[in-house]
């Protein structure tokens, strides 16, 4: 089975590409609405996405990425509605691996179960190119006619990362601004400055629950001390070989279980 999910609530749904690493493993949010349905990030497209969301609904599908990274907009290509931030435009259309930063450690680990996918190779995986058909930007809000979300322009671990807020339900999908793991400020287009003001902006919301971009949901006081950690230098990832060769060493843990 190429894809789990996980019912969150009544309009959220959880899609897990299976046979990826825990660590790596990245969340594709499946937000159903009235008028139309959202999945926000897209995975690393190691299997076909479109396909199997649109057996889970009779809506339109828009396909939003948080950024551009491999591990969130691997599906974007199937979709006909591609949504993000203007300044993830330019790599989404070439989607170099070293634009979607995957080079170095990201390549050298065993981060798929090559049982599955024996063709999988570090040397050879790539991310289609997929324009963006339109672009969200801060302030921005997606109505999907029972629900809408507020785009927030989250900046630092990407220059086009955002965030969408359900002001209503106090709930956000954070991308890799904020999950509850280790967090990256040190890619070739990262901006640390913009990272802290990003953080404390977060920080300031009101918000009750956050969807991250990896790894379970979590609530506002473990925002805050993931936060509080980072600045305090803490809780961020300095060697990206260093920890995902550690991470591999725990195995792949392709069972999604416990969610």
């Amino acid at each position: 089975m190429a894809y789990k999910v996980f019912k969150i609530s009544d309009s959220i749904s959880l899609i897990q590409e299976t046979y990826v690493a825990n660590f790596m493993r990245c969340n594709i949010w499946h937000v159903h609405g009235k008028k139309f349905d959202l999945i926000i990030d897209t995975g690393m497209g190691l299997s076909p996405l479109k396909e199997w969301v649109i057996q889970q609904t009779d809506n339109p599908v828009k396909a939003i990425i948080t950024h551009s990274h491999f591990d969130h907009c691997g599906s974007l290509h199937e979709f006909d509605c591609r949504l993000g931030h203007r300044e993830e435009a330019d790599i989404m259309s070439n989607a170099l691996n070293e634009q979607i930063v995957y080079s170095g450690a990201w390549k050298e680990i065993e981060i798929i179960d090559k049982k599955q996918f024996p063709n999988y190779s570090g040397k050879s995986f790539y991310v289609t190119p997929a324009p963006l058909t339109g672009f969200l930007d801060d302030g921005d809000v997606i109505d999907l006619g029972d629900k809408a979300f507020q785009i927030l322009h989250l900046p630092g671990h990407s220059p086009g990362s955002i965030g969408l807020l359900n002001i209503k339900s106090k709930e956000i999908f954070s991308g890799d601004a904020l999950y509850d793991g280790e967090l990256l400020d040190n890619f070739y287009h990262s901006d640390k400055n913009e990272y802290k003001k990003t953080l404390l902006r977060l920080k300031a919301l009101d918000v009750k629950i956050f969807h991250g971009g990896h790894f379970p949901s979590f609530g506002k006081r473990r925002a805050n001390e993931i936060i509080d950690n980072y600045f305090a230098g803490s809780y961020k990832i300095k060697d990206c070989l260093l920890y995902t060769s550690d991470a591999a060493d725990e195995g792949l843990g392709v069972d999604v279980g416990g969610r």
